[in-house]
């Protein structure tokens, strides 16, 4: 079965996300072509798509199909995870309601530097177009909740209040300097 650093899934997991693609999508239906790859290569194909930010034509040699074969089977698994997860999701107030302290962190997600955009998504600190997400989980590494993403030319602290995650934590949140003044536990702070 798939290997964790591949894939970011234990063997058990990636069973567990397969059965649930599965009742949510028909691979291969009687009246039409069937598909080049199984419905477990298209899965292990898109996780390491979205894992390793790899090419399109990178996953064609490994999978030996077509760069449009990829990006179609990668586009119908993602619809289909999107509505096999929605049951899972949670509000940021329902996710965060757990005892204890909490880490809260901005992370860039690299995206193409299209010129229209190239303004609003290039972070300067980074030095690449990408949108900023907040992440925050527990003290032992548990994700909790990832926001929605906001121009990666934008602070942490911006997407912190943007988000209005003020309303859900507090001084006992652990947070970096580019939080300070955010009410939250960062360097200087007593």
């Amino acid at each position: 079965m798939p290997n964790q650093r591949i894939t970011g899934l234990n063997s058990e997991q990636f069973a567990t996300l397969l059965t649930a693609l599965k009742n949510h999508l028909t691979w291969n239906k009687p009246a039409e072509k069937p598909h080049k790859l199984t419905l477990t290569q298209a899965l292990k194909m898109t996780l390491i798509y979205h894992r390793h930010n790899v090419t399109e034509e990178l996953l064609a040699s490994i999978f030996s199909v077509s760069q449009p074969t990829v990006s179609r089977t990668i586009t119908s698994i993602e619809k289909a995870l999107e509505k096999a997860l929605r049951p899972l999701e949670q509000s940021i107030e329902n996710s965060l309601k757990i005892p204890g302290s909490l880490v809260i962190d901005g992370t860039l997600i690299p995206t193409w530097n299209w010129r229209s955009l190239g303004a609003t998504n290039f972070s300067g600190k980074h030095k690449r177009a990408g949108v900023n997400h907040q992440v925050i989980c527990t003290l032992d590494g548990k994700l909790l909740a990832i926001t929605d993403p906001v121009p990666g030319a934008r602070h942490d602290a911006y997407a912190f209040k943007h988000h209005g995650l003020e309303r859900y934590l507090d001084e006992s949140t652990l947070a970096d300097k580019g939080y300070i003044g955010s009410g939250l536990a960062t360097p200087g702070t007593a």
